[in-house]
C-alpha cells in the first residue's frame, strides 16, 4: 500500500535545511527520515495488539512490521521503505507469511475460491468447497478456536496431489483417540463436523467448521493510520533534532 502525506508546519525544518552545506543537508534528511519511519514502525508494532488476537506469537506479528532504513550515496544507496511482510506471501518465510495475514486485515479484501477437491472420509469427492469457516461457538470475539478442534489436528488437513487437485486428508477421524474418547469428526459438502457417541446406536453432531466459497475480511488493523498519526506528530520535532544531530556530529 502506498501513502501520500502532507506534514504542516515544515517551514523552520526546511529553513534550517537550506542554511546547511549541501552534504549536511543530505545526512540530515536521511537521520531525519529514518528517525520517523522507525517512531511509526515503534507505535504500529505497538498498536497490533489492541486490534487483533495472535494465533501466533506477539513478536512474530510485530516483526512482520518492517522498516527498511535510508543510507547515504554510493552503491549500497537506499531509500527508506515501511512495510507489512515483504515479497513472498505464504511462499516466503515466517515474516512474510505473518506480513500477508495482517494486510489482509489492514485492507478490506473479499477471496474466492475456486476449482479445489475434497474428499470425505470415504474418498467421496466433493468439489468447490472453499475455505474453513468456524462454526458458530467456536470462535468469539475475544477467544480464537482451540488448538485441538483445528483441521489439521481432527485429520482433515487440506492437502495438494501431484495434480494441483486440493483434497482432505484421507481419515477424519481422530483414531484411537477417539475411540477412546467416543467422539469421532466427519465431512461433508457442506463442513466439518462432530460427532460425539452418547449411548448405543445414538451420539450428538455439532458443526465445527463451515466450507465457504467466498470470505470478506474486515479492516481493522489501520497500521497506516497509525503511522499517519505518528508523522502528523512527530516529524516536524524530530525533523530538527535530525539537524541538531548532524550539526553536533560533524563538529566533533
Amino acid at each position: 500500500m502506498d501513502i501520500s502525506l502532507k506534514v504542516e508546519g515544515t517551514e523552520k525544518v526546511q529553513w534550517m535545511l537550506a542554511g546547511m552545506q549541501k552534504t549536511q543537508a543530505k545526512k540530515a534528511v536521511t537521520l531525519w527520515t529514518n528517525w520517523v519511519g522507525l517512531e511509526a514502525q515503534g507505535e504500529m508494532r505497538r498498536q497490533i495488539g489492541t486490534r487483533f488476537s495472535f494465533r501466533g506469537t506477539k513478536d512474530g506479528f510485530e516483526k512482520a512490521i518492517v522498516f527498511q532504513q535510508a543510507t547515504q550515496g554510493g552503491k549500497k544507496a537506499q531509500k527508506a521503505l515501511l512495510k507489512v511482510g515483504g515479497p513472498g506471501g505464504f511462499s516466503g518465510s515466517r515474516t512474510q507469511k505473518l506480513g500477508v495475514i495482517l494486510a489482509r486485515h489492514e485492507e478490506a479484501e473479499t477471496r474466492t475460491e475456486s476449482g479445489q477437491t475434497f474428499y470425505d472420509g470415504r474418498g467421496r469427492a466433493m468439489t468447490g468447497l472453499g475455505y474453513f469457516v468456524p462454526a458458530n461457538g467456536l470462535r468469539t470475539s475475544s477467544t480464537n478456536p482451540p488448538r485441538s478442534l483445528y483441521p489439521r489436528n481432527i485429520g482433515a488437513a487440506m492437502r495438494r496431489d501431484v495434480d494441483g487437485n486440493y483434497f482432505l486428508a484421507k481419515g477424519t477421524k481422530k483414531g484411537s483417540k477417539a475411540k477412546g474418547s467416543g467422539v469421532s469428526f466427519f465431512a461433508t459438502r457442506n463442513g466439518i463436523f462432530k460427532r460425539r457417541h452418547t449411548g448405543f446406536g445414538r451420539a450428538d453432531v455439532q458443526a465445527i467448521w463451515w466450507f465457504a466459497r467466498r470470505v470478506r475480511t474486515p479492516a481493522r488493523l489501520r497500521l497506516w493510520e497509525t503511522a499517519e498519526q505518528v508523522f502528523q506528530a512527530r516529524a516536524v520535532a524530530l525533523g530538527v533534532q535530525a539537524i541538531e544531530e548532524t550539526l553536533f556530529r560533524e563538529a566533533l
